[in-house]
């Protein structure tokens, strides 16, 4: 009869036990919803630690909830500290893992962790704000661990790494941006830009460069790098031949005129760069780099010209030096049309308005100077 008693008593004090677990759960979605997280928390805590409900998805669902509804509160973020929103993903990561992905509490999370991610990425900005470089890209990082598909944290992880002079870092944040398929112009000149800071190899810059340019073919400023590195490498009829089979693919872009005529005037010719930069015009009349080259190119001969004319002896000059001024003030006045259609298509540009200053002073004609040194100083 005793041991039957016993028996019976001991099978209840295991239901009670239970029943006050399950009760743990209970009670801190209740004081949750009732507004008091403090004791939400220490319930929810408890309650993921027990043996009967620490493997329940419900318990780790209401353990990120909570903790992540202290983030901010202006009562109960003190019991939050930085490693809060971590321990909320975890919560959330923990639940889908105990439901399966199509479980009640499952279903619930991508919403939650949608909050969470504002949450973290508001924390990153105030410290990228504050120039707290170190904290922002830790911010960064988790709020892309949130959300594995969002390419606005790793973006702004690449701009806080810059900042912060940790270019390697940076390189690795444009990596990932690449890899996600946010294969942006911008996102391809960033890295170029870094890693030519870093001094990586040429190969390196050129890998980059070419798959850039898959990207984004018509690119002037990812042209132009290639080139650099083709010549730099002795590679300049490679470069020549990617150009022309491109001019044959899309006759009417202007941009690869343009790019072109960089070319042949880098490997000194001069008539053909004036030519291609001519055509680059015609296909585009607002193309801006095809009217700034062009009037560089007539500066830079008159330049030359002038230089041999200082160059001359006395006895010389005087039989030919006015001849040559005479010629290189043709090529100074050959260069202004084209400084004036390059500033009416970048109305702002400086460096077209400091070499209208530099042309009109080579002609003397001080009133135009006077007039374009004051658009400097504005």
């Amino acid at each position: 009869m005793k041991k039957i008693l016993l028996t019976a008593f001991a099978a209840a004090t295991v239901t009670t036990v239970a029943s006050a677990q399950n009760s743990a759960v209970n009670s801190a979605i209740l004081n949750h919803k009732q507004g008091l997280l403090d004791k939400a928390q220490a319930d929810i805590n408890k309650a993921t630690e027990h043996k009967k409900t620490k493997d329940k998805a419900k318990t780790w669902f209401y353990r990120g909830v909570i903790y992540q509804d202290m983030i901010g509160n202006p009562i109960y973020s003190k019991f939050t500290d930085d490693n809060t929103p971590t321990v909320v993903l975890e919560s959330y990561d923990k639940a889908v893992e105990l439901d399966g992905q199509n479980g009640e509490y499952a279903k619930l999370v991508p919403e939650r962790k949608e909050m969470l991610y504002g949450q973290v990425l508001n924390q990153a900005v105030e410290f990228h704000n504050n120039q707290d470089w170190d904290n922002a890209i830790e911010k960064y990082k988790l709020a892309s661990k949130v959300n594995p598909k969002d390419t606005t944290a790793v973006l702004y992880a690449a701009y806080a790494s810059t900042a912060k002079q940790d270019y390697p870092q940076a390189i690795t944040f444009y990596d990932q941006l690449i890899d996600m398929g946010h294969k942006t112009e911008d996102v391809y000149k960033a890295k170029v830009q870094l890693q030519q800071a870093t001094e990586a190899s040429d190969e390196e810059v050129m890998n980059t460069l070419s798959a850039a340019l898959k990207e984004h073919p018509n690119s002037v400023f990812l042209m132009q790098e290639e080139l650099k590195y083709f010549l730099k490498n002795d590679r300049g009829d490679e470069a020549m031949a990617k150009l022309e089979n491109a001019i044959k693919a899309d006759p009417n872009n202007a941009s690869l005129y343009a790019v072109l005529g960089n070319l042949q005037e880098k490997k000194g010719n001069l008539d053909a760069a004036t030519e291609s930069y001519k055509k680059a015009i015609e296909a585009d009349p607002k193309s801006f780099d095809a009217y700034f080259n062009l009037a560089v190119l007539e500066y830079n001969k008159g330049s030359d010209i002038n230089n041999r004319a200082a160059k001359m002896d006395y006895a010389t000059y005087q039989k030919k030096g006015k001849t040559l001024e005479a010629q290189a003030k043709k090529h100074y006045e050959a260069s202004l049309p084209y400084f004036q259609k390059a500033l009416e298509v970048q109305p702002d540009d400086q460096a077209t308005i400091q070499n209208l200053v530099r042309v009109y002073t080579r002609l003397d004609r001080k009133a135009e100077a006077a007039k374009y040194s004051k658009m400097l100083n504005k």
